[in-house]
């Protein structure tokens, strides 16, 4: 008996070290690991990357926002759409994700990109916008209702808020982070805006627009 508690003791211990290396090793990930990860073929196949911005119907000459932009992987794209005479400003609090938008916009001769170190209570934008872009980020802020209204003075007139999130399968540790699309119709309406379109060809994402 006393040699079967040694065993479960030693078997806890190992799996108590096991699981605080993981958890150490997560929080050791170096951005360009990160960056793996935002960039990979998996993540731009669920996200369906190309329909998102052909479905926002993006035109020559308008701004957008891409808030939380990470690497890059919509504001590339929403770049070429508005072409040489519009912007596309990628937002976001990590130095390094924008270095990286940087990097790509000069080797993919995407000269109307602009980086903006945001504020984690304010994107810090330059001016009014026709779009802002949400998408796999506005779970990670904080007192999103004061957030999204906040976003109102960002938009021109008929301005869009688009947003992307998670529905039915959350990253592993976001679980505090979780919220539904009736929390986000609520925020928006308390905001002064009204969802104005709904989508749902993505599997584990919702895809609204508002206004």
């Amino acid at each position: 008996m006393r040699t079967r508690k040694l065993s479960l003791l030693l078997l806890s211990i190992l799996l108590l070290g096991f699981l605080l290396g993981a958890q150490q090793s997560r929080q050791n990930r170096t951005p360009e690991d990160y960056i793996k990860l935002l960039e990979s073929e998996r993540r731009v196949t669920e996200l369906q990357v190309e329909r998102v911005i052909t479905t926002l119907k993006i035109t020559p000459g308008q701004r957008i926002a891409d808030l939380g932009a990470g690497s890059g992987l919509f504001t590339r794209p929403a770049a070429r759409k508005v072409g040489d005479k519009g912007i596309v400003y990628a937002i976001d609090i990590d130095a390094e994700l924008l270095k990286h938008v940087e990097k790509t916009a000069r080797e993919q001769k995407l000269n109307n990109i602009r980086t903006i170190m945001a504020a984690e209570d304010d994107p810090k934008l330059p001016e009014p916008v026709d779009l802002i872009m949400i998408f796999d980020t506005l779970h990670h802020i904080g007192q999103q209702p004061t957030y999204l209204k906040n976003l109102k003075r960002y938009l021109r007139p008929a301005g869009r808020i688009a947003v992307i999130d998670f529905t039915v399968t959350w990253p592993q540790g976001h679980e505090s982070m979780k919220y539904s699309l009736d929390d986000l119709d609520g925020w928006m309406k308390g905001a002064g805006f009204k969802r104005i379109e709904k989508y749902d060809f993505l599997s584990n994402d919702f895809f609204v627009v508002y206004q």
